[in-house]
């Protein structure tokens, strides 16, 4: 299998190339690309270069090469030696022949290589420290206010105000930074009558519990001047039923320049009856019309705004699989514009290759490797292998550059506690996290994980973080310190990624730049031996890093 460009077809540059190829396992063993880089001198000299076998799970080997030269129209198809001879892959499929005379019809190509439509990872994405903050439970910066409902240890509810602000992250930047965190992505900030701000009343301000827009503007400063990007979370595909353009379609109907911003059916919407398209059946929070170009035009200036007037590096966007494809191409041109290192990343749960083509998002939420170390590390409905495979599945599932940019989560605040899935158990726990850091992207960790936070689904997931040192797991924080410090070493930043079995544990390895990173997952705890640093591993997981003298020490 080839899906050319986007996808398996890669520019990464005006004349450069990164192709990759799968193929069932065993049905070939060397592979080729015959090729040039000017597709209208097919007939003339053709190069031939042999592809690398990358990796390799149960079923399929994943084969990968980089081409480069004087232009940018590349034309190719691939050459496989098999028990039975040489065969031949093009858009017409597999043949055994391949007439080369008539290959303007079927070589794969890629036509132009147009400088804006090059998908390149944002520089500062492959190292980058995640840490992901519910304000609202992080800390109190501002002091005592009327509207706190329950005492900061309390178990949450729905409802629950614990007094969380803006500033009170600001005092803990120290906190983190000593942590390794070089980004901060925030829940929503902006005003909303809720204590999770996902049903917002203003795009264009901060909500003044938070502390307001000054308690932003200071916020961003600080961490910038700490070498931390801040992301927010944009909330595009839907707001409160208390939004103004919403309270204005409710008194005047159709006779609202606002009618057409949501999806109602009749002439006024009316709460009580819920006649209007919303966030999953919620009447509080209407859907917005993302295929209106007044909406697209409005929302997609205020997010470039944020970046250009606070200096925000990036946004993470809400349920943006049910926002519409107008906006978010709309949406990346002007952040992008604003700042063209800016990061888009959408919450989405399952497939998301058709928004991961370089013309709307950078990167997702990766959710499915959450749910692969759900089903291998808490629930062993998979062995060694089968994570191992949906590992490298995930991978090829999406271009490079958007693997590169992805947001490598165990947990957020739509999910229980790792901890609490784990029964406690900090082996397992860890062998998750180290997982995460191990991905190609981005490593987040959700705000108290690391000092040992617990908790079922929502509100459960979101408790006051424990400032007491009484109250913290040291062993949990000084771990995850040591992962956000080892996300910054090549072969965990850049590192072409395997994961292959070993003994009956599941390895994730990566190498770059003559350094080599190796993660032994043992799920069982039983003693199993490991061909790095001798002996038998029979602690949970063991994260090991060797550079081009063999030397291997052990992190984790």
């Amino acid at each position: 299998m080839h899906r050319g460009r986007g996808m398996d077809c890669l520019a990464l540059g005006p004349f450069a190339f990164s192709l990759r190829l799968r193929a069932r396992k065993g049905a070939c063993g060397r592979v080729f690309v015959e090729y040039t880089l000017n597709k209208y001198a097919w007939m003339g000299r053709r190069r031939r270069v042999e592809m690398r076998r990358a990796a390799e799970d149960s079923e399929y080997v994943y084969y990968r090469c980089e081409l480069s030269g004087g232009d940018n129209r590349l034309a190719y198809i691939f050459e496989a030696e098999a028990e039975d001879g040489l065969w031949y892959y093009s858009e017409e499929g597999i043949s055994r022949t391949y007439d080369h005379s008539l290959a303007y019809f079927s070589f794969f190509q890629y036509s132009y290589v147009h400088a804006c439509d090059v998908f390149s990872p944002v520089s500062w994405a492959k190292d980058a420290c995640v840490y992901q903050i519910f304000p609202e439970r992080f800390r109190n910066g501002l002091g005592p206010k009327e509207y706190i409902t329950c005492p900061w240890d309390a178990v949450p509810t729905p409802t629950s105000f614990y007094g969380g602000d803006l500033p009170g992250i600001a005092e803990k930047l120290d906190y983190l930074a000593d942590l390794g965190v070089n980004c901060l992505y925030l829940t929503p900030v902006f005003p909303s009558p809720s204590n999770h701000k996902y049903d917002i009343v203003d795009y264009r301000d901060v909500d003044a519990s938070f502390g307001g827009r000054d308690a932003l503007r200071a916020l961003v400063d600080k961490a910038h001047d700490r070498g931390m990007r801040v992301i927010l979370d944009g909330v595009f595909n839907h707001c409160s039923a208390s939004h103004p353009f919403f309270q204005d379609v409710v008194r005047r109907g159709t006779a609202s320049p606002y009618h057409g911003w949501f999806l109602i059916d009749g002439d006024k919407p009316s709460v009580r009856r819920g006649n209007y398209s919303m966030f999953a059946s919620v009447k509080d929070m209407p859907r917005l019309n993302t295929g209106n170009d007044a909406v697209i035009d409005y929302f997609c200036d205020t997010a470039a705004w944020w970046i250009r007037e606070f200096g925000v590096d990036g946004w993470r966007l809400d349920v943006c699989d049910e926002i519409s494809e107008q906006f978010l191409r709309e949406l990346r041109r002007r952040v992008k514009a604003a700042r063209a290192d800016a990061v888009i990343l959408g919450e989405i749960w399952h497939d998301s290759a058709p928004w991961l083509r370089g013309d709307m998002l950078d990167g997702v939420m990766n959710y499915s490797f959450t749910k692969a170390c759900l089903d291998y590390v808490v629930e062993g409905a998979i062995d060694a292998q089968g994570f191992c495979d949906r590992v490298l599945r995930g991978l090829w599932r999406y271009p490079d550059a958007a693997n590169d940019m992805a947001l490598n989560l165990i947990g957020s605040h739509d999910t229980e506690r790792f901890l609490t899935r784990v029964k406690g158990d900090r082996g397992r726990f860890l062998m998750a996290y180290a997982a995460a850091f191990m991905m190609p992207g981005m490593a987040c960790v959700y705000y108290g994980d690391e000092v040992g936070v617990t908790g079922g689904y929502d509100p459960g997931c979101r408790r006051g973080f424990p400032w007491e040192e009484e109250k913290q797991d040291p062993v949990l924080r000084g771990a995850i310190q040591t992962l956000y410090g080892l996300k910054k070493q090549k072969a965990l930043s850049c590192g072409e990624t395997r994961a292959f079995v070993e003994n009956g544990m599941a390895v994730i390895e990566r190498e770059a730049e003559g350094q080599t990173a190796r993660l032994y997952m043992n799920r069982t705890g039983a003693a199993r031996d490991c061909s790095w640093g001798g002996g038998a591993p029979a602690d949970t997981c063991r994260l090991m890093v060797r550079d081009d003298t063999g030397n291997a020490r052990v992190f984790l």
